[in-house]
């Protein structure tokens, strides 16, 4: 009898301890919140990536491995210019300004390039920080041109990716032609800038790096490097990409590098923060 209620107690002490311990393990998910103090910029990645993010307060987003990444890094009362910014872009940049999607939205106004500075720490720690890394969630499958390309399996990109494709291939062949040529998705690289003496490249990773970028319709595309600056050093806006096309790719949580001030019409790349309909 005594053997027996020893071992019983045994038995409750450790089932005791697993609750515990199971209880301990939930509990920095289960504070995890978004707090009512919290920048709307936080609340829309919360919104856009709940696989991996569990909350914000409001100076910090809050990941479910217990990662609390800064909402501003920086100090906004030193001038910075342009180059400078994007290549330290911090959460509240890369927020901070409206994307405009819709058949209805005007060419992008100087300063406006919504999506173009990212928060570099913030896409190594969602999709990878070495081009191996980043290798192992992609998937690969074939463009409407057949060509193989390979895009990110993660946080459901990918399978945004192919019902764009199935949207595009239902386009009149008129604007389907334009569509199916691609120029690749999933390249380890640097932004590509203005050509200088020193060369073309930035300091940053492209959203390429991530295997959430393609570039299609280069034939088509325009890009702000390839033409000449005014007399103020900004460069007069193009397109000739139809909007049929940025329509799709908008819908499923794709922005347009058309709407940039420093646009780039051949890019879109997936960006669930940024589009309403996809939080």
């Amino acid at each position: 009898m005594l053997l027996r209620s020893l071992a019983f107690l045994t038995l409750f002490l450790a089932s005791a301890s697993l609750a515990q311990e199971a209880q301990e393990a939930r509990e920095p998910e289960e504070d995890c919140q978004v707090a009512t103090d919290a920048p709307e910029g936080l609340r829309r990645l919360v919104a856009a990536y709940p696989d991996v993010l569990c909350g914000a307060t409001a100076t910090e987003l809050l990941w479910k491995d217990g990662t609390r990444m800064p909402y501003e890094t920086r100090d906004r009362t030193t001038p910075m210019d342009e180059e400078d910014r994007l290549n330290s872009a911090d959460l509240r940049d890369q927020m901070e300004q409206p994307y405009p999607a819709g058949k209805d939205a005007p060419p992008p106004q100087w300063g406006e390039d919504p999506g173009r500075y990212r928060c570099e720490a913030f896409f190594t720690k969602l999709y990878g920080d070495t081009q191996q890394t980043v290798a192992k969630n992609t998937i690969k499958t074939k463009w409407l041109d057949q060509k193989n390309i390979r895009f990110s399996a993660l946080h459901t990109a990918s399978d945004h990716l192919e019902a764009i494709k199935a949207e595009l291939k239902r386009l009149p062949p008129k604007l389907r032609k334009i569509a199916e040529p691609t120029s690749g998705t999933f390249v380890w690289r640097k932004v590509k800038g203005k050509k200088t003496a020193k060369g073309n490249s930035t300091q940053r990773l492209s959203a390429h790096s991530y295997a959430v970028a393609i570039d299609i319709a280069v034939p088509h595309s325009d890009f702000w490097g390839w033409v000449k600056p005014d007399k103020e050093g900004r460069y007069p806006y193009k397109n000739r990409i139809p909007f049929e096309i940025v329509e799709i790719f908008e819908k499923h949580c794709f922005i347009w590098g058309g709407r940039w001030a420093h646009f780039d019409t051949m890019h879109f790349e997936y960006r669930p923060e940024l589009l309403p309909q996809c939080l």
